[in-house]
């Protein structure tokens, strides 16, 4: 292999681009390796937002080989970076009809692009398709539960945010998607039960902040505040309780912990 070839590898290895598009570009187009280096360069641009470039050597290749995942995949995103969005779509439509229909990452990445390029009814469509190779595919369901937030549809954002919940075993840092799923889709009596539920897998510190995070959200929501007739002691938890019942029962003012409170 020509030693511009290795030198320019060893520079894209370690992440100088600028560096390694220099070996590359002086690689000879009738060398035996030259749509192997093709391949690096297009990486080499796109590192260095070069989009336009890009674009030209993989038309180049797709001239050749039109049906290329990693190239088609590629021209999507550069189409994306260029704001040009009806090419972008036309590129998807044919990166969508040629990839397996059992490949759950290829689908999702389809879902991903739908939803950059603001078609996210498309986008929920893939998400669908991904999941339905793999219930359990955990990036589609976290994928899903963004675009539902786009679409402002509570219902398919909190039925992801109980699908993950599922998965806490194996990732406690899901717990916290969960619980901003379930904030985001007004399910506050829900987020409270995660903390409790599952808060012996954080700080205490953590947990506090988050009860918090509900009280402050449920007296935004009823436009109330809990105030103490007198000094006292009283949780950030009890507090959340006593919110609740005004929610439910109307109940105003009464007496917790020995000390008195109303709610207004």
């Amino acid at each position: 292999m020509d030693s511009k070839i290795n030198r320019g590898r060893i520079e894209f290895n370690n992440e100088n681009y600028e560096k390694a598009l220099n070996y590359f570009d002086a690689v000879d187009e009738d060398d035996e390796d030259y749509d192997y280096v093709l391949i690096f360069k297009i990486t080499c641009l796109m590192e260095l937002e070069r989009y336009d470039k890009a674009l030209f050597i993989i038309e180049s290749l797709l001239k050749e080989e039109p049906a290329d995942e990693l190239l088609l995949y590629e021209k999507i995103r550069c189409h994306i970076a260029l704001s040009e969005k009806v090419e972008a779509m036309e590129t998807l439509k044919n990166f969508e009809r040629i990839i397996a229909k059992d490949n759950k990452q290829m689908i999702l990445d389809v879902a991903r692009f739908y939803k950059v390029l603001g078609e996210f009814k498309k986008a929920l469509r893939f998400c669908n398709l991904a999941l339905s190779v793999d219930e359990d595919f955990e990036e589609a369901l976290y994928e899903k539960s963004l675009v539902a937030i786009a679409l402002n549809n509570d219902d398919i954002i909190n039925n992801c945010a109980d699908k993950l919940l599922t998965m806490v075993d194996e990732d406690k840092y899901i717990v916290i998607h969960v619980f901003l799923l379930k904030m985001y889709s007004g399910r506050l009596r829900d987020c409270v039960d995660i903390i409790d539920d599952y808060g012996g897998k954080f700080e205490n510190d953590i947990c506090e902040m988050l009860k918090t995070v509900v009280f402050n959200q449920l007296c935004e929501k009823l436009d109330v505040n809990v105030h103490l007739i007198e000094e006292g002691d009283v949780s950030v938890s009890e507090a959340i309780e006593l919110l609740f019942d005004y929610e439910r029962n109307g109940i105003k003012y009464g007496i917790i912990n020995d000390v008195g409170f109303v709610i207004m």
